[in-house]
């Protein structure tokens, strides 16, 4: 049944109330499918739906054409009182194959099959519950949390009208839901009944809302799924479909004879970790979003597997093992709903919201059930050491990663860098012939690199030569060898492999891939690389990049440690926060200062940026803090000129923008200046050459008239960075991770520098073990 890839399959929705999602999904994916037409009944909500996408309704099967591909059967099946399997039979037996919504009883779902298997054609069941983003996420950290650990049980919940895709949810999260045991039904007045058994051996409790709207059946479910998996180590919970996703650790009180000393000297790791932490995205989508977003989305993902089906690419063993899996998982849900038995009818359901704002008003006004002391405990030298060991707090970030991890993600996205560069120059003509030598501007012009971005290209060269990919004498370069396309994308999906889950999210990887296949735009600036790092305005990769990898996660949350340290006895604080861009390090910030600043503490908090775009972002995110405020302001122009005053700063936040700065040294003296008297700046910054960077940021990087001009690097080292600080008149410094970490290898770090209380103050440095445990002074 192979047919050409490229074709558009010809595909009809039956059904316009939740078969809305269903034509959205297919107006999605305009190269995959054409919309030919409606079926319904001719409805008002059919006649508009078909008049609003531009294609004709049928009302009957005898009027679809000939040549359709695919049709969607988006009403209730025989088992919900529907005629949606009676149909779905009638168009399989016409050789059109079927993507059906469900809940199918195993009955109708075995005759599907089977009528499918003697047309020819292929019957799937579709539920887009599963394919929701933190469905998915969910589903992933239960396969690796059973990788490591055994479930010891289940607490579920859900609205019955949505207990098939629960089903479907723990047969994908669990390593099996066979066999499963129903030992008791408990159904007492209220709303939830309660299912008491077993499922693939594990004590599972369904709590379910087991009421209908007879009026209004698809409405007012209290809920819609709610799942948590216990292990030995904790449990991780689904808290609603669409999230969060949340992780407890068990609470485990150590067995030791001086608790609260050994918690606050040396604590083990795991008395470090949170408890309870958020996996993946922090943030939630509005119901509109997931609506007109992430439901067509999900149901895109089902369309895209039936079309592989279609054209021949999915192996029949593969389609008969799902086909397998359907029919399981339709027999689970019927024994569950079978034993809840009939809904009870609720009629006259209302639409009756809440002011989220009531509910936000009423939390800002709890912070902590317990009184702190009237002063800090922690005095003069001590406070100091408190806020430079800030990144003890982020070691239950690593979560296993160890520095092996780390080296053999970074040496495999340099390599898959590194090839990146040579085909990308190679393939515009440059170091092309090995018996030829190239000037650099021989290369400039067969690459037809920008004068701007002739820095970059020099760089490439540079890195070439140090990693013996080019040969260079006499200012002349050669290259011995053919990069090709296969082995660079070999590369890359190494590269995929080593990072994904560990050091960050797979989106961090398909952003650098996409850096690379636009390398020759990017040389010659028909590209811009803003647009592939905010692809049509959306936050989403950047996101990934400075908030969702471990280095990130790691720094970001040692500076909103340190912030808090610094707050803490405060009665008043002011922060700048220079190139705040995406805000990734001052949603951390801001997280740890509501709960000071509703016991009272006086925050002004500058948020700066060069850009309005990220300025108008931030405003909308903080609107909730009116102790924020927002500005332009340039640091490669003079900070007091800018509304900036000298001595105004109690802390300065600047994360991982310096590097752009033309004059590091100038802006670390001006930020120095604005610090009030034993102030502090909060610097996380790479510190090493990557070259994942650059084939990507470097191409939107000012050229540095710095220390950088000279040593022809992107970034500063560590040394350099001292040199800037001490020229600049810091008080104390710490630099985290240490050497001996296992992130040091990632080469990213947190700069924790106090300026001191008085100009004439000797200058110390603090060198800090990787656990920031055993600290040494080094008076100069």
């Amino acid at each position: 049944m192979t047919q050409k890839a490229n074709r558009k399959l010809r595909v009809v929705v039956c059904g316009t109330r939740f078969g809305q999602f269903y034509l959205e999904a297919v107006r999605a994916l305009p190269e995959q499918y054409e919309l030919v037409g409606l079926l319904a009944k001719g409805s008002e909500r059919s006649r508009q739906c078909a008049e609003r996408l531009g294609v004709p309704l049928f009302t009957e099967v005898g009027q679809l054409p000939a040549n359709l591909d695919l049709a969607c059967v988006v009403l209730r099946s025989t088992v919900m009182g529907g005629q949606g399997t009676n149909l779905a039979l009638e168009l399989l037996e016409r050789g059109i194959h079927v993507l059906s919504e469900q809940p199918i009883h195993q009955k109708d779902l075995a005759a599907c099959l089977k009528q499918a298997r003697q047309s020819g054609v292929y019957f799937m069941t579709g539920d887009l519950y599963v394919h929701l983003p933190a469905v998915r996420r969910f589903i992933a950290c239960a396969k690796e949390l059973f990788a490591k650990q055994p479930a010891l049980y289940i607490e579920a919940a859900c609205a019955t009208q949505v207990s098939y895709p629960l089903m479907h949810i723990l047969q994908e999260a669990l390593p099996t839901i066979r066999p499963w045991k129903i030992n008791h039904v408990i159904k007492d007045e209220g709303p939830f009944q309660v299912l008491i058994g077993q499922l693939g051996k594990i004590p599972v409790t369904l709590l379910a809302h087991n009421e209908v709207d007879p009026d209004d059946p698809d409405n007012h479910l209290h809920l819609l799924h709610k799942i948590t998996i216990g292990t030995a180590g904790g449990s991780l919970s689904l808290t609603d479909t669409h999230g969060p996703v949340v992780w407890q650790p068990r609470l485990h009180v150590p067995d030791l004879p001086d608790i609260h000393g050994t918690l606050v000297a040396s604590p083990p790791a795991h008395m470090l970790e949170s408890s309870t932490e958020v996996l993946g995205t922090c943030e939630t989508a509005s119901y509109r979003d997931i609506l007109t977003k992430q439901w067509p989305q999900a149901i895109g993902r089902d369309l895209l597997a039936m079309r592989e089906m279609i054209l021949g690419n999915v192996d029949r063993a593969a389609i008969d093992m799902r086909a397998q899996q359907e029919l399981l998982c339709s027999r689970g849900w019927q024994d569950w709903t079978q034993a809840l038995g009939y809904p009870v009818l609720r009629a006259n359901g209302k639409h009756q919201p809440i002011s989220l704002d009531v509910l936000r008003q009423a939390a800002l006004q709890i912070s902590d059930d317990l009184p702190e002391p009237e002063e800090s405990t922690v005095q003069g030298g001590e406070a100091n050491r408190d806020v430079f060991t800030c990144s003890t707090v982020a070691e239950s970030e690593l979560a296993g990663v160890d520095a092996g991890v780390v080296k053999e993600g970074v040496e495999r996205l340099e390599q898959a860098a590194l090839a990146s560069m040579l085909l990308a120059l190679q393939s515009q003509g440059a170091l092309a012939e090995p018996d030829r030598r190239y000037s650099s501007s021989d290369i400039f012009s067969l690459a037809q690199v920008a004068p701007r971005h002739e820095p970059v290209i020099w760089r490439w060269l540079h890195v070439l030569q140090d990693k013996n990919y080019i040969d260079a004498r006499e200012d002349a370069f050669q290259c011995g060898q053919r990069m090709s396309r296969e082995e660079v994308e070999r590369r890359w999906m190494m590269a995929k492999e080593a990072w994904s889950g560990k050091l960050g999210s797979p989106l961090v990887i398909d952003y650098l891939k996409s850096n690379a296949d636009q390398l020759p735009a990017l040389m010659n600036d028909t590209q811009q690389a803003a647009l592939l790092l905010f692809p049509e305005g959306r936050m989403d990769v950047a996101n990934a990049l400075y908030r969702d990898t471990l280095v990130a996660k790691y720094l970001n949350k040692s500076v909103a440690e340190a912030a808090s340290r610094i707050a803490s006895g405060k009665r008043s604080l002011r922060i700048l926060e220079v190139g705040a861009g995406t805000g990734a390090t001052t949603d951390g910030v801001v997280a740890r200062l509501r709960p000071l600043v509703a016991k009272g503490l006086r925050v002004d908090y500058m948020y700066t940026d060069v850009s309005h775009f990220f300025l108008a972002a931030a405003r909308q995110r903080f609107k909730d803090c009116p102790w924020m405020s927002f500005a332009v302001v340039d640091i490669d122009k003079n900070l007091f000129e800018q509304g900036v005053e000298p001595g105004s700063v109690d802390i300065v936040v600047a994360a991982g923008m310096l590097n752009n700065a033309r004059d590091t040294d100038q802006i670390i003296r001006s930020l120095m200046e604005s610090l009030v008297p034993g102030g502090w700046m909060l610097i996380t910054e790479p510190t090493r050459e990557f070259t994942e960077m650059l084939i990507s940021q470097a191409f939107m990087m000012t050229p540095p008239v710095d220390d950088r001009k000279q040593t022809q690097s992107t970034f500063m080292t560590v040394q350099q960075w001292r040199d800037v600080f001490h020229g600049a008149g810091v008080g104390e410094l710490a630099v985290l991770p240490g050497e001996d970490h296992p992130l040091a290898l990632l080469g990213q770090k947190l700069f924790v520098i106090q300026k001191g209380q008085e100009a004439e103050k000797t200058e110390r440095e603090l060198v800090f073990t990787d656990n920031c445990n055993d600290m040494a002074k080094l008076t100069k």
